[in-house]
């Protein structure tokens, strides 16, 4: 239905391009690029290993001077930064670092400048970055690294020298000096930056030297009202900074904040397989957009490819590079270099909710009616890959009204990776198979040469012998046995060392579960009536209580299996809770098992739960179970997957933690019914009437009250009693045993216990 190489697809891909070059997000400029060898292609910083090497061909990465695309998600820094203020701290965790860590802190501003060459009048624009442009009147002339591409075009590196172009000051229209500077005085992730003499000695050596005049925007360095500022004049270097960055922002020449880190997205790439760049170059116009109307520019039908020294397989094809401008319709050309596949995916998930839609990528409508995306399941080596360029396009998206939300993914599962046992040659570092090691001893030895072996547990490999055939291990054990045994005991988040030892619990906890409902299978005719003889009769009181259990039982368990699932992803742990389940039911007595409505359902929901993770395992459970059904408690009819997911019952009693002074003391039970409209003060009311509260707590005052409720799980109400203590002499270890003893004799008013 969605393949990002269609032209259906990439049309919107096209549309999107073209909504920010509206905005001024979508430019060009010549820098010092990535370039892969391998690939004949450029590379984003993103997509290059802590070696210098390509993400996709592995080859060592060179540096060219090439005039390239880029989309300005600069501009979207500090929004980017706020933005990770909003999702769940828990599931973002080392995303939210990493994300932090590659946007960098927002301590700058962006600048526009138009540089003019003195040889031929044309005029290029230049972005600098500033932490000082409150001070831009006090510029003087701009400083360039001897790296940046002025000084290689035009042969000029020695420090100090002057360039043969001027820069236009964005504001007073004067004509700036360019300078040659040492590195060491621009920041080390720019190449070019404001030199304004009053803050910097450097500056001033410079301006003095070359006759610049110098504007004393500040009386000294540490001043905060500035001067000889024109509009300025008077107002504090804050509040400069803010009518600064407004007027640059209502011209279009920047203002926004921005990190000293991060840079700009270099889209371009020179090969054949990606969205064509939707621009034409024309002599007369310019750079000029294809009309939306002539959308999608397809790639051309082509017999083979070559690329040479930076230039796209597509320079070559005449037919299709040679157009009219859509502006003045003299001859012009397309523009060759293709995007990023990343810009394509940037914004599937759009798609995927409007996938037919010929006019746009996607209707705001539509989008807006199911956005975020609940889930995001990726590793995290796309933190700073697609994860982050997916959040730069819904922001931009956000900013042009095509989008409600900022934020396009609400939860997220970094999942961690599935490792074999490896064995390595401890003097030689040479991998051996599996049958070539002798692991009986204390030591592991290489069998034929009694060499001591390495043991490690390593991402699979081909190259390391440490690979799991998937094919052999299905046939073996079954897909859903297999499927549980991926699941169990640890985190999808964390990484697995893959071993059959695994298999042996899983089968077990099959097999108890296949007992569980042959059991009760045996204890009903298959028409429903009781199996005579198969245990005593119970009385009504003593299935009464009984059932009481049962349900409590359910209920508990149903309300932590539906919390890992939802909420934290942990499905080693909602598994747990089921082997915890299972265990419990297995205690019930036959005769309450084969007339109790609470067992029958109790048992149903174990095997809908179970149905997520083993569908075919739960399939063949679910038969036998409605062959023998008595009561309609589910749609015994329908197959166990067109089940409802199990629901707590009304009476149920969620649990309230009462925290006091930092330690968790005792629990109440709120109505599940109840649970959605708890609030501080209702809160309070029940905490209030507990027999703990009243006894240690009432006559002390509260300073602070905070309730934090965990979606349909439990609830804690947080209060500062300034004037209590739980212990006011003894020591600080003394202290803390009291506190942790304190809350580990929390207040049930619940119980799953199955003793009377």
């Amino acid at each position: 239905e969605v393949a990002t190489c269609e032209p259906s697809y990439y049309k919107g891909t096209q549309y999107i391009f073209l909504k920010m070059f509206e905005q001024g997000l979508a430019f060009q400029k010549k820098a010092p690029v990535n370039w892969d060898p391998v690939d004949m292609t450029v590379l984003a910083d993103e997509q290059i290993d802590g070696s210098g090497c390509s993400w996709r061909s592995g080859a060592k990465v060179e540096k060219k001077y090439l005039t390239q695309w880029y989309l300005r998600c600069t501009s979207f820094s500090e929004a980017l930064l706020k933005g990770l203020e909003e999702v769940d701290k828990n599931l973002w965790r080392d995303i939210i670092l990493l994300q932090r860590h590659w946007i960098g802190e927002c301590k700058g501003c962006r600048i526009d400048f138009v540089v003019i060459s003195q040889t031929d009048g044309a005029g290029l624009p230049v972005s600098v970055y500033t932490e000082n442009l409150d001070l831009i009147f006090g510029v003087s002339h701009l400083s360039v690294k001897p790296s940046h591409h002025f000084c290689v075009d035009f042969g000029v590196t020695e420090i100090g020298a002057v360039l043969p172009v001027h820069a236009v000051h964005p504001f007073t229209g004067e004509k700036l000096k360019v300078v040659v500077t040492d590195e060491r005085h621009i920041y080390p992730n720019r190449d070019v930056k404001l030199a304004i003499p009053c803050i910097s000695k450097e500056d001033l050596t410079v301006a003095e030297r070359l006759g610049i005049p110098v504007r004393k925007v500040l009386d000294t360095p540490d001043s905060d009202l500035l001067q000889a500022s024109e509009q300025l004049n008077g107002l504090s270097r804050r509040e400069a900074l803010e009518c600064v960055r407004k007027l640059a922002q209502a011209r279009g020449i920047g203002g926004e904040k921005i990190s000293e880190n991060l840079n700009d997205w270099l889209i371009s790439r020179q090969r054949y397989w990606g969205t064509p760049i939707p621009i034409i170059h024309c002599k007369k116009c310019g750079t000029v957009p294809v009309p939306l109307e002539d959308l999608p520019v397809e790639l051309p039908d082509i017999q083979g490819l070559s690329s040479k020294g930076g230039r796209s397989p597509l320079a070559d094809i005449e037919h299709w590079v040679n157009v009219s401008c859509p502006k003045c319709g003299s001859a012009a050309r397309r523009e060759t270099d293709t995007m990023d596949t990343f810009v394509d995916s940037t914004w599937y998930f759009l798609r995927y909710l409007d996938p037919f839609n010929d006019r746009m990528p996607f209707d705001p409508e539509v989008a807006n009616k199911y956005m975020p995306v609940d889930l995001y399941v990726g590793g995290k080596e796309h933190a700073v890959l697609h994860l982050y360029y997916a959040r730069f396009m819904c922001h931009f998206l956000h900013s042009v009204g095509m989008l409600n939300s900022r934020e396009p993914f609400k939860n997220l599962l970094t999942q961690g990776m599935v490792k074999g046992e490896s064995f390595k040659v401890k003097d030689t570092g040479k991998y051996l198979p599996r049958d070539k090691a002798d692991t009986s001893g204390a030591v592991a030895i290489e069998t034929e040469t009694g060499a001591e072996l390495t043991v490690e547990w390593e991402k699979m490999s081909k190259s390391k012998y440490n690979g799991v055939n998937p094919e052999d291990v299905l046939e073996e054990f079954g897909v859903d046995s297999t499927r549980l045994c991926m699941l169990s005991n640890v985190s999808p988040q964390s990484d697995r060392n893959w071993s059959h030892i695994v298999y042996k619990g899983v089968l077990n906890w099959q097999n108890r579960i296949w007992g569980l409902v042959t059991n009760q299978r045996s204890c009903r005719n298959r028409d429903g009536s009781e199996q005579k003889g198969h245990g005593g009769a119970v009385n009504t009181e003593e299935l009464s209580k009984w059932e009481k259990k049962i349900d409590e039982t359910r209920n508990f368990t149903i309300n932590n299996v539906t919390f890992q699932f939802d909420r934290t992803f942990h499905i080693n742990s909602a598994i747990s809770r089921l082997h915890t389940y299972v265990t419990w039911l297995m205690k019930v007595p036959p005769e309450v098992t084969s007339t109790s409505k609470a067992y029958e359902r109790a048992l149903a929901d174990l095997v809908v739960m179970l149905s997520s993770m083993a569908p075919h395992f739960a399939s063949e459970l679910w038969a036998g179970l409605a062959d023998v059904a008595q009561f309609e408690t589910h749609q015994w009819n329908l197959p166990v997957l067109e089940q409802a997911w199990p629901q707590l019952d009304d009476d149920f009693l969620m649990p309230l933690v009462c925290k006091i002074n930092d330690v968790d003391v005792f629990e109440v039970g709120v109505p599940y019914q109840d649970f959605d409209l708890l609030d501080e003060h209702s809160a309070m009311q029940l905490v209030q009437k507990s027999s703990i509260f009243q006894e240690k707590f009432s006559q002390h005052s509260i300073a602070s009250l905070k309730l934090k409720v965990e979606d349909g799980h439990k609830a804690l109400l947080s209060m500062r009693l300034p004037d209590f203590d739980f212990e006011i002499s003894g020591s600080s270890a003394e202290k803390t045993k009291i506190k942790k003893k304190l809350s580990k004799q929390r207040v049930r008013l619940y119980s799953a216990d199955v003793t009377d």
